[in-house]
């Protein structure tokens, strides 16, 4: 619908957008193509306290962006903007840099400043794969039978780049859904100009196009939509129209502006737009091919990030790394199984509901959940645990001792599940407890040039005796932080890298990535061959010793040595490390 809203939840969204407000009019004074871009001011409607305290977050994200976001009540909103209903507002939140443009100009623009620059655009081209060579980018072929040699290609084909990613055996998980909206007829004596409205309990946006409003949301049951239901060469997609499907859309649009029942409708549109599981961009170097990038999956919010992300794009292409922290948007942050079908279908209505749902700190998703569990899962569960997946596998958030517990509410103040984590922490610094580390990201290092290869990467000496464990960094050339580890020497060309879990393919994909022609070693994930626990608190090692006759005391086994032990019936490796202030072994 073209608005741009560049106060984003995060800083670093908020900084990819804000751009657009300085290059929008920058291009068309550049090229002399009208982009349609105006700053209007836009409203966030709540209707709830909580949504209130939502709002203050977003606006100290805004002020600290240099945006100038205001907290309003109903009265000064109504006072400002007198054709809203405003009876059941708690208040909301004014950004005056919020604005509006119009994206096929935009894309004019884009495109005529790049041809005025000595780029090339081929149209009514399709596609068809690009080709790798040694793990790198060699070519794209496209539909009509021609190969372009390349270095290096970027994915920016919407809906269509999680097709297009996977014929080259790129994982890219964006879901496509049919996203409505409705153009109004020509409303006589609409406030010029007219500010963006966000009604979020509603679910809506309204905005003005040339006198007239357009009228659109998120709803909880979006409809999937795939690429292959439509011809390869249809150049603008136009769904069927779907009354029943945008009926609660419309209701929300007239109970907010109830004017609206006055004016026609003019044009009903039914058009793709592609999610991602978490809803935010698939950007930066694929994972599985060099020179492969992507910038795709922008939830509905492509015409406002289309300036920064191409400017980040640009630079990251050209030097090889991101110019800026971008780890929550890096599409190395995704597991292979979020790129499947059935993962992408069972998540997405979840992720475009989301858009202008509360955005409670410690959320979990509920759908495309119980993928990944450790042999202990149900272990866990009969003890009351209560259990989220931020990183792809179940674990444990914390232990219920309640019916009540086990059912607590999101909160943005005191957490209700603080109590449940004072008794685990207290058990912890007063006997012991059994932490589920099994998500960590584990990987073999192995060969003649292991030991090379891994003081090349590190900060610390890793060159010590078997069974030593080092924490320490891995660093990039500019001596930015890759990775935050603990290497394990367990043999003498063997080595065992233990990392977060959140970071498992990046990690792993890092690593690869270093290994030169001349290195002899290789390196294998075996996050999921090998579960974890880690038992920490004062009694850690009285309980180990109960079940091993290894000789745990601290002169024989102490802190940073890692071997194996017998512990009861199976044999296992007991590393000495310890990150709670207590002694521990995981």
């Amino acid at each position: 619908a073209g608005i741009i809203g560049p106060l984003r939840a995060s800083m670093n969204l908020t900084k990819l957008a804000v751009y657009a407000t300085e290059l929008l009019p920058a291009i068309e004074a550049e090229t002399g193509q009208a982009t349609g871009y105006k700053q209007t001011g836009g409203y966030w409607l709540a209707q709830t306290e909580d949504r209130m305290t939502e709002l203050a977050r977003i606006a100290d994200v805004g002020a600290m962006a240099g945006l100038h976001p205001e907290i309003l009540s109903p009265e000064e909103i109504a006072a400002r903007l007198n054709l809203l209903h405003t009876d059941d507002l708690a208040g909301g939140m004014w950004v005056r840099e919020d604005g509006q443009a119009n994206p096929v100009d935009v894309c004019m623009a884009y495109a005529k400043g790049a041809r005025d620059g000595g780029v090339r655009i081929y149209e009514n081209v399709g596609v068809e794969m690009a080709h790798a060579r040694n793990g790198a980018v060699h070519s794209v072929e496209t539909a009509n039978g021609h190969t372009i040699t390349c270095e290096k290609v970027i994915n920016c084909a919407g809906a269509w780049a999680h097709t297009l990613g996977r014929r080259s055996g790129v994982n890219i998980p964006l879901q496509a859904v049919e996203h409505m909206y409705v153009v109004t007829e020509p409303i006589p004596d609409l406030p010029q100009p007219f500010p963006v409205l966000r009604d979020l309990e509603g679910r809506i946006y309204i905005k003005e196009d040339a006198g007239k409003l357009v009228l659109g949301g998120f709803e909880a049951d979006a409809k999937i939509w795939t690429p292959d239901s439509e011809g390869p060469d249809a150049p603008f997609l136009e769904l069927p129209e779907d009354w029943e499907q945008f009926g609660p859309f419309m209701e929300a649009g007239l109970h907010r502006i109830p004017g609206l029942a006055e004016a026609g409708i003019q044009h009903f549109m039914v058009g793709p737009e592609s999610f991602t599981p978490d809803t935010k961009q698939a950007m930066g170097e694929a994972p599985e091919c060099r020179n492969y990038f992507v910038a795709a999956g922008f939830n509905s919010i492509g015409i406002i990030s289309s300036a920064g992300v191409g400017k980040v794009m640009a630079e990251w292409v050209t030097a090889g790394a991101s110019p800026m922290d971008l780890w929550d948007l890096d599409i190395a942050r995704f597991e292979p199984h979020h790129g499947t079908s059935a993962f992408l279908e069972a998540r997405v209505q979840e992720a475009v509901a989301s858009q202008f749902e509360m955005h409670w700190p410690y959320k979990q998703m509920k759908t495309g959940r119980d993928l990944t569990r450790s042999p202990l899962h149900d272990d866990f569960a009969n003890l009351g645990a209560v259990f989220g997946a931020p990183t792809g596998w179940e674990r444990p958030l914390y232990f219920a001792s309640t019916e009540e517990e086990a059912s607590l509410p999101y909160s943005y103040g005191a957490q209700p599940w603080w109590p449940c984590a004072e008794r685990e922490v207290r058990a912890m610094t007063e006997r012991a407890a059994l932490l589920e580390l099994s998500p960590f990201g584990k990987f073999n290092v192995a060969g003649p040039h292991a030991t090379g290869f891994l003081q090349r990467l590190c900060t610390s000496d890793v060159d010590v005796a078997a069974g030593g464990i080092v924490y320490t960094q891995m660093l990039n050339a500019h001596g930015g932080i890759e990775a935050d580890i603990t290497v394990t020497r367990v043999g003498q060309a063997q080595f065992l890298i233990v990392s977060g879990a959140a970071t498992r393919v990046k990690d792993l994909t890092w690593m690869r990535r270093c290994v030169t022609a001349e290195d002899d070693v290789t390196i294998t994930d075996v996050t999921s061959t090998c579960a974890v626990l880690g038992l920490m608190g004062p009694e850690a090692r009285g309980m180990l010793s109960a079940l091993s006759s290894d000789d745990l005391a601290n002169a024989a086994f102490p802190l940073g040595t890692s071997r194996v032990i017998q512990l009861g019936v199976a044999k296992v490796r007991a590393s000495r490390v310890s990150y709670v202030g207590e002694q521990g072994w995981e």
